[in-house]
């Protein structure tokens, strides 16, 4: 399926995410926090983050005992590729398979745990919002980063983490086991309280860019 870029993209990323993406650079992977929802499971998730149960067990060891237990409730790490779409921004453009009953909403905050929007999944995809056909494949916008070598070159793997109501700035730093003041300067302006939208998470790791 095509999908439309242009001047409106940009100023509909600006309203719709919380972190401000552009493409200066581009590198070979980036990871994704998806929080286990109840009802999901490992193969579940795998599919729809193109990835496999193995891959994400081995990133997520102390999470995902083996290919056959996941905790609702908790996080994972899952790989993806951070690429220039378009020219644009960084991200990927993963597909995901309709089924009878699908919405954006469902699509976006349920099946992809957040970690694209609503408008992101109107913006990218042709179809009514109450009428996607079944068995149709949608684009799903995920973002990513490269960081940012003026905060710091220690880190070269970087993590997109929606948020969840509840969290702050100290509890995700806490939890992520980094400085607060780090992660607000890669992720200036951002209200780590507001429940929604995602930030960056620095991580130790390789992520080559180019």
């Amino acid at each position: 399926m095509r999908f439309r870029v242009g001047l409106g993209f940009l100023v509909l990323l600006s309203l719709c995410f919380t972190v401000k993406s552009e493409c200066i650079r581009s590198c070979d992977l980036a990871l994704a926090s998806y929080f286990v929802w109840s009802g999901s499971n490992l193969s579940f998730i795998a599919r729809v983050m193109e990835t496999s149960g193995l891959t994400i067990a081995s990133y997520n060891k102390n999470v995902v005992p083996n290919r056959d237990s996941i905790q609702v409730g908790t996080r994972v790490n899952i790989p993806f590729s951070c690429e220039c779409v378009n020219d644009n921004f960084l991200g990927y453009m993963f597909e995901y398979d309709v089924n009878s009953g699908d919405t954006y909403h469902t699509v976006a905050e349920i099946y992809f745990s957040n970690l694209t929007t609503v408008e992101a999944m109107e913006w990218f995809n042709s179809y009514s919002p109450t009428n996607i056909p079944e068995s149709q494949l949608l684009n799903v916008s995920v973002n990513c980063s490269c960081g940012n070598s003026a905060v710091s070159e220690d880190y070269g793997l970087f993590i997109t983490y929606p948020l969840q109501p509840g969290e702050t700035l100290a509890s995700i730093a806490q939890n992520v086991q980094l400085d607060e003041t780090l992660l607000q300067r890669y992720n200036p302006g951002v209200n780590f309280s507001q429940g929604s939208g995602f930030v960056y998470i620095p991580g130790k790791g390789t992520s080559f860019c180019s």
